[in-house]
């Protein structure tokens, strides 16, 4: 039964998510336009996400449909709207917010002497059961049947699948080398449209790999795009209510796009890959040495209606004629949402930002086709002072938070101090808390 582990196992989970997020956040760099409240989002949405149950409510309904660990094979492709960085956010966010109410309590219960349960059984139990399902979920999706990325690689896909890629790769020579210059400028210009679109957030980019051709040294590393804005419909879902903010009149011409590159090996010093889907590469600027490209758009089949192996969502290739669309779509729609963005009051972009930190379990519940069972319009709710359509959140807890965060700088919560303790204290007290008696 999901959510049947031991304490042992649970402190186990939570050590070894803590250890995985305080290395990737110590080795993160962090690039802020200041348009949004990042930090106080982040911390509101977790918060909801576990203060509220928000996340365990969500997710023990999605379990009644699907398993997790047919989630994990579902997502077994390129394109999909669950990969590591999506897996990883599932039990980093929990455990975030975890933290956030505990180091609250413990605090509550050292300065005013009041009988504060620190962890009480029930949210016990609702821990569990949410790293339960993400050990069960996590390693069906990676081929090494691994929990995070610790051998420094993400893959996922089959032999076969690489190998039948293989024909759509154009390869780079002396008489082409134009299509690199026009790649990395695509691939920049794409990325700072996702940087507005996703309110200064990673989601929507996702870097792969390696992988290999048969009897080819050379790596092959992918890079994503993905919820390009192609108007109302994802997936065969209406989205226009989940995406109120973030509406413009330049659409994308595809809904996603899929880069392949292989790389010199002979020139390629390092490459990395962590649980956020980041790739970290020696020499950085490693674009002299791609040797051939593929470009793909992937089918956006209801997740609900995958199947592993067979039925996962086709992959169509793409010649580099996209790029001029492409180019044009993400410069306009770049210039509108940061005018939109810069218009809106304080509240309106925290909303946004908490809508995607919280509102990522919508990714989830498409997987079990319940996504029109709960309602996802409360951030826009709240920031326009309405009655909320859900009954699984309240309103004058998510002001409470709100209000809180705000005595801290940048509306960080103080927990996270814990990240910048000896690396030997980690061990014995990990950043996310062991379960507390």
């Amino acid at each position: 039964m999901l959510g049947d582990i031991s304490d042992e196992e649970t402190n186990k989970l939570i050590a070894l998510v803590s250890e995985n997020v305080r290395k990737n956040l110590m080795g993160r760099n962090v690039v802020e336009s200041k348009l949004f409240p990042v930090s106080h989002y982040i911390h509101t949405a977790t918060y909801i996400l576990y203060d509220q149950a928000y996340q365990y409510n969500i997710t023990k309904e999605l379990a009644k449909k699907v398993k997790p660990e047919e989630i994990g094979r579902r997502s077994k492709t390129l394109g999909s709207p669950i990969n590591q960085l999506a897996m990883n956010s599932f039990v980093m966010l929990y455990l975030h917010g975890r933290a956030q109410v505990i180091h609250d309590n413990i605090y509550k219960k050292s300065h005013s002497g009041a009988q504060t349960v620190v962890e009480p059984e029930e949210k016990k139990k609702q821990t569990k059961f949410i790293l339960d399902f993400w050990r069960r979920m996590i390693p069906n999706y990676r081929n090494d049947g691994k929990l995070t990325a610790e051998d420094k690689k993400i893959q996922f896909l089959s032999n076969k699948n690489i190998e039948d890629l293989k024909d759509d790769m154009i390869a780079i020579n002396n008489d082409n080398l134009d299509i690199i210059k026009k790649l990395k400028r695509i691939m920049a210009e794409l990325t700072i449209y996702n940087f507005i679109f996703q309110g200064e957030c990673r989601a929507g980019i996702f870097e792969s790999g390696p992988y290999y051709f048969e009897d080819n040294p050379d790596p092959l590393i992918f890079k994503e795009f993905q919820y390009l804005y192609t108007g109302d419909n994802m997936f065969g879902i209406d989205v226009s209510e989940y995406l109120q903010f973030h509406k413009i009149s330049k659409t994308a011409p595809i809904p996603n796009v899929i880069f392949g590159m292989t790389l010199d090996h002979t020139q390629i010093k390092k490459l990395e890959f962590n649980d956020w889907g980041t790739l970290f590469i020696e020499p950085t600027e490693f674009s002299p040495y791609i040797k051939s490209i593929g470009i793909w758009t992937k089918e956006l089949i209801h997740p609900k209606d995958m199947r592993y192996p067979d039925k996962l969502g086709q992959l169509n290739p793409l010649n580099i004629q996209i790029f001029d669309e492409l180019s044009s779509f993400a410069n306009q729609a770049t210039k509108e949402l940061y005018i939109k963005f810069s218009k809106m009051n304080y509240t309106e972009k925290l909303m946004l930002g908490t809508n995607l930190y919280a509102n990522f379990m919508a990714l989830f519940a498409i997987f079990g086709g319940i996504e029109n069972e709960f309602s996802w319009t409360w951030p826009y709710e709240y920031a326009r002072n309405e009655p909320f359509k859900t009954n699984l959140l309240n309103k004058d807890e998510i002001t409470r938070y709100i209000k809180k965060l705000e005595h801290f700088p940048n509306g960080a919560h103080p927990f996270l101090t814990r990240l910048f303790r000896r690396k030997k204290i980690h061990k014995i007290d990990p950043m996310y808390y062991f379960l507390q008696n």
